[in-house]
């Protein structure tokens, strides 16, 4: 059985949180009406008491060790080769932000195959209040050049402290979407979903649209964008997902729109749970370009599970529940050098060209750490193939942070997957990007390939790498966006096209 035990974790005074420990005594849960402990804020400044109690996590006491199956196999693509070195940030590969004394983290990523739009948090520590500490666009034509802009933090007639949590997504005329939260810098409401939008070449954005707009305790956490462009009923709805923190609960929801994100629906529930204490985060949605059908999946942390519903009536209801993957790692594992931030699976969903789900996702397994999984389900989410383990070191060393693309190929669709890998230094801490990629739709992968030349220690910050991070698909490769912090540099958001 599982065995629920405090943990202490490190919080930043530059965001005016007191690090402190978890007493015994201490429930997951939050009385007084605030959000519960386990919200994944980027270390905001927040005054509640109860958001000072860190993270309750589980311990690896009793684990079922997860099935292993080694992705090496005969006919398996062609190992990928690392590229000459760029010269930027000592990697082989571009520093997209260059924000000095920034911290750039929690990215996203899309293209319309013209251009490429990355977002990440830009949070200048002990300094918010001379800087703007506000979610980033980086703009690229070429992949070599980049432009950086700074969405606005002011919507809803309220001028937000902090902003964070991006994801972007394209419309079938290739204009962006730009979806993240608001907060302020002391306390946590009001608190805000919201969209911005730039035209196809991912400057100019304008200002955000609200998708939610809380004036109280309840925050809404982890939002994550998807549109579909199918060309059917619902050709350009914009769908973003949230959780919802109530006083001891978290539930699901999705809003859509249909008029090019100048207003969005009512909040509609996914999640089957109807207990008041569920457990639920990281929705993730996904479309299947070839019906309009929109996938969402996120991670059960009380039940340890990855579930995966859809909806075929444009997000207005939603199926049953169905487990997609079982995993061991609770609401997150500290892996050490990460700030004190701790790892979830930090799962992705994509649609193939076929209508194949693709699911990747990290996972706490017994006697090797953290590998990155992957499954995928290839009858609309009923069923899921075994997991396959895409890391291929031998050895305890922690992967994590996976991104994922998806793009038509010749034999198949290319399914390209890159993570933070520490199978380069005996003590488990500095950490390279490594990449892997299947050309049959998921059925075989390559050798993995080391894509930075220069490892990171994530632990100068108390928001480590984040959370999560994202890639697109450019000019026929993949475009992972991760953080990267090498020694002596500040935290910036690199690309690794592969």
């Amino acid at each position: 059985m599982h065995v629920l035990r405090p943990c202490a974790v490190a919080v930043s005074a530059a965001f005016g949180l007191a690090a402190s420990l978890i007493s015994p005594s201490v429930t997951a849960q939050s009385p007084q009406g605030g959000p519960p402990s386990f919200v994944t804020f980027p270390r905001l400044q927040l005054d509640q008491p109860e958001n000072n109690r860190g993270h309750l996590v589980w311990t690896g006491d009793g684990f079922a060790p997860a099935p292993f199956v080694q992705a090496v196999a005969p006919g398996q693509p062609a190992p990928l080769a690392p590229r000459a070195a760029s010269g930027a940030g000592g990697t082989f590969s571009t520093n997209v932000s260059n924000a000095a004394d920034s911290y750039q983290g929690e990215t996203g990523a899309a293209s319309n195959g013209t251009t490429i739009v990355g977002g990440s948090n830009s949070i200048f520590p002990g300094a918010c209040g001379s800087n703007p500490c506000y979610v980033r666009a980086y703009t690229s034509s070429d992949g070599a050049t980049w432009a950086s802009s700074t969405i606005s933090g002011t919507w809803h007639n309220t001028t937000f402290g902090i902003t964070f949590d991006p994801s972007v997504d394209v419309d079938s005329a290739g204009n962006y979407y730009y979806a993240f939260g608001g907060a302020p810098l002391s306390g946590n409401y009001p608190n805000s979903v919201a969209v911005a939008k730039a035209g196809p070449s991912g400057t100019g954005w304008g200002t955000p649209v609200a998708v939610t707009f809380n004036p109280n305790k309840f925050f809404d956490d982890k939002y994550y964008i998807g549109i579909d462009r199918s060309g059917g009923a619902f050709n350009n709805r914009v769908y973003v997902t949230w959780d919802r923190n109530t006083s001891t609960n978290q539930i699901l929801y999705v809003a859509f729109s249909s008029d090019g994100g100048a207003s969005f629906s009512a909040p509609v529930k996914v999640d089957d749970g109807t207990s008041k204490r569920e457990r639920v985060i990281g929705a993730y949605p996904a479309v299947d370009q070839r019906n309009g059908t929109v996938y969402i999946a996120w991670h059960n942390y009380a039940k340890d599970i990855i579930f995966v519903d859809k909806s075929a009536t444009g997000g207005a209801s939603w199926g049953r529940d169905v487990a997609a993957a079982t995993t061991h790692t609770a609401f997150g594992v500290d892996i050490g050098c990460v700030g004190g931030r701790q790892q979830s699976p930090a799962h992705h969903l994509k649609v193939g060209s076929d209508g194949t789900l693709h699911l990747v996702y990290a996972d706490q397994i017994a006697g090797k750490g953290f590998d990155i999984l992957y499954k995928r389900s290839s009858d609309g989410g009923v069923t899921w193939s075994a997991p396959v383990t895409l890391n291929d070191d031998v050895g305890g060393a922690h992967q994590f942070h996976p991104t994922l693309n998806v793009q038509p190929g010749v034999g198949g669709d290319v399914v390209s997957v890159s993570f933070y890998d520490r199978r380069d230094d005996p003590g488990n801490c500095l950490t390279h990007v490594y990449a892997t990629k299947s050309v049959d739709g998921g059925l075989s992968w390559s050798a993995n390939a080391q894509l930075t030349a220069v490892a990171s220690n994530f632990d100068g910050n108390p928001n480590g790498p984040g959370d999560y991070s994202s890639s697109a698909a450019f000019a026929s490769q993949a475009w992972p966006f991760h953080s990267q912090h090498p020694a002596g540099q500040d935290y910036e958001v690199y690309t690794f096209p592969f």
